[in-house]
């Protein structure tokens, strides 16, 4: 090769070399079924003694999150297991500012976008030549509806230099990590314990804001409003407390608006404002739960006490009186029996109030406790549910119709809820009427309900059977009181007619179960269950026709009557399977649009008064209000005239987002009706029982 063709390989041989040693080193990134993870460095080389970043690049799936080192409520923080080469060394994990990340009750912190979890890296005074190979074992829990632990072995493999080159394809990605990182905070901040309050107190915050998260875990209520108060220049935060305790200092990270800072506040003597208290937003104009203060603080007895009376008057609400109606006429039916005889079907009907109540509540708590967020009439949510009850009501109807009496093995599920009465009857009507009962909410209720939920599980309980009591408690009088039973009617022909009128409203009840599966699964679902329906009448004829038969006219009967029943199973999944429509048409005076988080902060900034409606199609009281209060002329007049924005979410099928406004303002359930006044920070809250003076009067307050 001559002289010049040498010196020209050689130097591009140098400029090759050097190119490979500029481009970052390492393996692929690993994904998960719902993540992925890849180990990063800020350097494509390594040198003895140079300190280097190492980031774990994580990103959850679309929707999903991670978390951080405290992880709130629930959840697990990520973590990293190093596997090093001789000498190397390790640091911490620098955590990026987190987000509060509400579920149902819950709060949590963590991520729910592509974030680095940065670490240094020191390797030793002595380090070779060649390459080295840094290991870790990465595991992370990541959350949506449901969690699924997840975790992957990474590996970063980069070669040694005399000095560590940068490495200029992550020079973007590291500089973003960094800012990403609590900044030291330029004030000074103090704490102190007041009762169950813990209070901070900042100086120079800057203005934005604020929102503290604690290193420790339950510490602080995370999920309770941080309320803010001034003191002089400074700027305090109160929080109430968890069930920890603070250490002689408290440290975390304080957001002030869009910016973060590390912060450590040792003890202080300052006395917080008088106006320093923590309450969701709005509880105090909650005329609805008749309480004021946040949810946390109520009492257990009071709560107790709110769903006992909360359960009473659930009596009185549309879903409920059907069945009540059939029970009472059991009882007037009933009047040949003895004293005991009374009694004890009062009693057995309490027991299935009172089953049926804690076992769906029990549903409910485990279903949040694994980060389901749902809320009081969960089940209504599901259009399974949805079709079953409906067949159910539809052979109670056909059964007080005379068209069939049921017996033997279905003592109990129709005409043995009116006629038999007896330990089945009683029973399963107090379950048929707690069934129905759940997608109402009587005044009283949301303030118990919304503490429930909040309470371990001991304490939820205790107030959902204080709730099925109330439910209970006037059939249980009249069975139990001989003086209240003698001022019913005696028996007599007029009952005949009496239960075949009551299986019309039981019949408009199977209308509006109908109506609420078309809303949650389209119209194919509603021609399913209109066949269920047609099938339950077969099976019922063919039934009635075996009766006379013998051999095998009998045995062919059954048969088809039972392939009816399975295909009913059938068109009951179906039902279920089918995809909701998008939307619902709104009927009425006014005009709603969709609840949008983003698009009521707008009206919010832009000084425009909003309304929202949190409301579901299985919620009785909320169609009742619509068309007593909201749709009414006045109501509309003064909406057009104050130019109020008139919002709806629909709760109808499970919506999380949905389910974190009603918790932060106190509710299991719907109703939920907030007013946004302009220049009011606090929504004013509707009671759940609207009358088209209750409207107007909220929003001339709100505006005087």
């Amino acid at each position: 090769m001559k002289p010049s063709l040498r010196r020209w390989a050689g130097l591009m041989a140098a400029a090759l070399a050097g190119l490979l040693l500029a481009l970052p080193a390492g393996a692929a990134p690993v994904k998960t079924e719902n993540a992925r993870a890849e180990l990063v460095a800020d350097v494509a080389s390594v040198a003895a003694g140079e300190p280097f970043h190492v980031a774990l690049k994580l990103t959850p799936r679309e929707h999903w999150h991670t978390y951080w080192l405290n992880p709130g409520d629930s959840g697990l923080a990520t973590t990293l297991e190093w596997t090093l080469p001789a000498g190397f060394t390790a640091g911490d994990i620098a955590w990026p500012a987190p987000k509060a990340l509400p579920f149902g009750p819950l709060t949590n912190y963590g991520y729910d976008a592509e974030h680095w979890l940065l670490v240094t890296v020191t390797p030793p005074a002595d380090i070779g030549q060649g390459e080295v190979t840094l290991k870790a074992r990465a595991d992370w829990l990541v959350c949506e509806d449901i969690c699924i632990p997840e975790g992957a072995d990474l590996e970063l493999t980069l070669p040694v230099a005399t000095d560590a080159v940068r490495d200029p394809l992550h020079t973007a990605g590291f500089r973003k990590a960094r800012e990403a990182l609590p900044a030291a905070f330029p004030g000074t901040a103090e704490f102190r314990v007041d009762g169950k309050t813990l209070a901070l107190r900042f100086t120079d915050a800057g203005d934005g804001v604020l929102r503290f998260f604690p290193f420790t875990e339950t510490l602080i209520s995370n999920s309770a409003a941080q309320t803010e108060s001034a003191d002089g220049a400074a700027r305090v935060l109160a929080i109430p407390m968890g069930s920890g305790k603070p250490d002689e200092t408290v440290e975390g990270v304080l957001r002030v608006g869009d910016k973060a800072y590390s912060v450590s506040a040792p003890a202080g003597t300052f006395s917080p404002p008088a106006a320093v208290r923590a309450e969701p937003p709005g509880a105090a104009a909650d005329a609805g739960g008749g309480m004021a203060g946040g949810i946390d603080q109520l009492p257990i007895w009071q709560a107790m006490l709110f769903a006992f009376l909360g359960g009473v008057l659930l009596n009185l609400m549309p879903c409920v009186f059907p069945v009540l109606s059939l029970k009472a006429l059991a009882v007037v039916k009933a009047s040949g029996l003895s004293l005991r005889e009374k009694r004890m079907e009062g009693l057995l009907y309490t027991a299935g109030v009172m089953v049926s109540f804690l076992a769906l509540a029990g549903a409910l708590l485990a279903f949040r406790a694994g980060g389901v967020a749902v809320g009081w009439g969960f089940q209504l949510q599901s259009p399974e549910v949805v079709a079953v009850l409906a067949v159910i009501l539809f052979a109670v109807g056909l059964s007080l119709s005379g068209y069939f009496e049921l017996a033997g093995s279905f003592t109990g599920l129709g005409q043995g809820l009116v006629d038999r009465g007896g330990a089945v009857g009683a029973f399963a009507t107090g379950v048929l009427a707690t069934i129905v009962a759940t997608p109402c909410t009587a005044p009283f209720m949301a303030s118990a309900l919304g503490a429930a939920l909040l309470l371990p599980p001991l304490g939820s309980l205790s107030i959902f059977a204080a709730l099925g009591f109330g439910l209970a408690f006037p059939m249980l009088l009249i069975s139990e009181v001989p003086a209240i039973g003698r001022l019913l009617p005696r028996p007599g022909p007029w009952m005949d007619r009496f239960r075949q009128f009551l299986a019309f409203p039981v019949y408009a009840t199977v209308i509006w179960l109908v109506t609420v599966l078309g809303q949650q699964a389209g119209i194919a679902a509603v021609a399913a269950l209109l066949a269920i329906l047609m099938l339950v009448v077969f099976a019922i004829w063919l039934w009635r026709i075996a009766r006379g038969a013998h051999g095998f006219g009998k045995a062919l009967s059954h048969g088809l009557a039972v392939l009816a029943l399975a295909t009913c199973a059938w068109l009951v999944w179906y039902a279920g399977e089918q995809d909701a429509p998008t939307a619902a048409a709104d009927a009425g005076v006014l005009a709603a649009e969709p609840y949008d988080e983003a698009r009521l902060a707008a009206y919010r900034a832009a000084g425009e008064p909003v309304f929202v409606n949190m409301t579901a199609a299985w919620c009785i009281t909320c169609l009742a209000n619509e068309r007593v209060a909201l749709t009414t002329d006045a109501v509309a007049a003064a909406f057009r005239d104050k130019g109020i924005r008139y919002m709806k979410g629909d709760w109808t099928r499970r919506d999380p987002k949905i389910t974190e406004i009603l918790t932060n303002y106190g509710r299991s359930g719907v109703p939920l009706y907030l007013y946004f006044a302009p220049g009011r920070a606090q929504a004013v809250v509707l009671p759940q029982l609207l009358t088209p003076d209750i409207v107007l009067d909220a929003i001339g307050q709100a505006e005087g």
